[in-house]
């Protein structure tokens, strides 16, 4: 046996109705064309797309050549990489050993 509290009349409530922040960045005007510069008169795009073109393909055929040249010449490649790597990581330290000893001079 319980109350029913709920009414069909909205309740009023005394208190202020919240707003959401409002942002502080500057409104741009109106009145200005939006994108005075289309890229459909641009020159230079079709250099892009001819470049991306150009790049796209070496890739595919850079990776088209080293699958077709086996297993002894990509396991050769991936030596010389790591050894370049570790070749280039003890310069790394050496550098950070001789720049430790050089703030150890007192300088």
């Amino acid at each position: 046996m319980q109350k029913d509290t709920s009414t069909s009349a909205p309740s009023t409530t005394s208190g202020r109705i919240r707003h959401r922040k409002r942002s502080n960045e500057v409104v741009p005007e109106v009145s200005k064309a939006n994108g005075t510069k289309l890229l459909v008169d641009d020159k230079s795009k079709y250099k892009s797309m001819l470049i991306r073109a150009y790049s796209s393909i070496w890739m595919i055929g850079g990776f088209a050549l080293i699958i077709y040249m086996g297993h002894l010449y990509i396991t050769a490649m991936v030596v010389v990489i790591q050894i370049f790597m570790a070749k280039e990581l003890f310069n790394l330290l050496r550098r950070a050993h001789e720049d430790r000893q050089l703030l150890d001079l007192g300088y």
